[in-house]
């Protein structure tokens, strides 16, 4: 869900950061589900963007051919005053070959707006390329036009299941249910962002992906997997969060995702989990850890290695366990295939995102197999020991 592209002297180590030029936020009434929720612009510290993936089966040891998207308005780490040489709109984009050459760049535009008629929306940001979704929220097509930057060519993205928020809810993209009886007295500054101002909405959650893309010259071109969101806050996340986990897969029938987010001094911990079987719903739920014994879900890294790019000891995979409001229980093994760094891009010490295998189904039932893109951000530097194995 987010970029490798920091400003410059950003320090993450500091605790202070000036909550200032706040941007109200909108409702799913008055905005299209994929558009433009906040305005970023240089008057403030709002950020906006639109991300998804591609992934298709792996060629030998190699990790899976994947191609990641992410379409920028502001910046999501800001510390300090804002550096005039970076592009106020940029597309991010981050991947694999099918031999497991990795590939990334920051694409600068001169402009970055989006437009809509209806649920139709199209991005244009000028000098980079552009997207577009259609009106029934079925499609969503990435282009590339930036031959100076090495790419050039197309991303596709069919849905195979309905468009969602995060909290089983058709009101709006935002986690403010979970703090209803909380006065914002109540709410750190912090908490407050995450849990009322900072959006989710996801168009599509399990997709067929088709790639065609020319990178340096060197053609990727697949069909697969896919997943897109979109995501806005008012102010940078490191003003607001300690650590997320993201990840997304599609394994055999089933399309999931899941967040688990821990704000900047707190013990609040946003969890949500999606999970689709064939299209039909079986849970989308938005809580707080340890809130709740059935309709949630449980998000555990496992594993661990030492990374040598970033420095910092990280997991190798995740357990994302569901269990339904009816007690049934659900349980998936997301993998970067004992592959390491090797598996990862972008790897920066606040920011990890890996490609790999997924395995899992109904807890008792035999496991399908498929695909997944995981992220870790660490903007609070939290040090990284597996869980004890029960």
């Amino acid at each position: 869900m987010f970029h490798n592209l920091l400003r410059v002297g950003l320090v993450l180590a500091s605790s202070s950061f000036v909550f200032a030029h706040a941007v109200n936020r909108q409702g799913a009434t008055s905005t299209p589900f994929d558009g433009q929720y906040l305005h970023p612009n240089s008057s403030n510290e709002a950020v906006e963007w639109w991300w998804g993936q591609a992934i298709a089966q792996p060629v030998g040891n190699n990790p899976p051919a994947a191609f990641q998207y992410l379409f920028y308005q502001g910046y999501p780490f800001v510390l300090g005053p804002p550096n005039a040489s970076n592009p106020e709109f940029y597309v991010v984009i981050n991947g694999f070959f099918p031999n497991g050459t990795q590939f990334s760049a920051t694409i600068p535009a001169t402009t970055g707006t989006v437009t809509a008629v209806g649920q139709a929306v199209t991005g244009t940001w000028k000098g980079a390329g552009g997207f577009q979704g259609s009106s029934d929220l079925s499609t969503f097509t990435v282009t590339l036009d930036a031959p100076e930057y090495g790419f050039v060519g197309t991303v596709k993205l069919t849905s195979n299941a309905a468009s969602h928020y995060g909290c089983n809810t058709t009101a709006g993209p935002y986690f403010d249910s979970l703090v209803s009886s909380d006065s914002d007295t109540a709410l750190s500054e912090a908490e407050s962002i995450l849990f009322k101002q900072l959006g989710w909405a996801v168009s599509i959650p399990g997709a067929v992906s088709e790639v065609d893309m020319t990178i340096n010259g060197s053609p990727l071109k697949f069909t697969g997997q896919g997943y897109h969101d979109a995501n806005w806050a008012p102010v940078p996340l490191n003003a607001v969060v300690d650590t997320w986990y993201f990840g997304t897969a599609t394994v055999g029938d089933y399309d999931l995702s899941y967040i688990s987010v821990a704000p900047v001094n707190s013990t609040k911990v946003l969890n949500t989990g999606y999970l689709s079987h064939k299209g039909v719903v079986l849970q989308n739920q938005c809580s707080l850890d340890g809130t709740k014994t059935t309709d949630h879900s449980v998000v555990t890294p496992y594993g661990l290695y030492s990374d040598e790019v970033s420095g910092v000891d990280v997991p190798t995979g995740y357990i994302v366990k569901y269990i339904l409001e009816n007690g049934d229980r659900y349980s998936f093994n997301l993998t970067s295939g004992g592959l390491g760094s090797a598996a990862q891009n972008p790897d920066q010490i606040v920011y990890h995102r890996w490609v790999g295998t997924a395995s899992g189904g109904k807890v008792g039932e035999v496991p399908a197999e498929g695909l997944t893109v995981f992220e870790w951000l660490n903007p609070g530097l939290a040090v990284y020991s597996p869980a004890p194995q029960a």
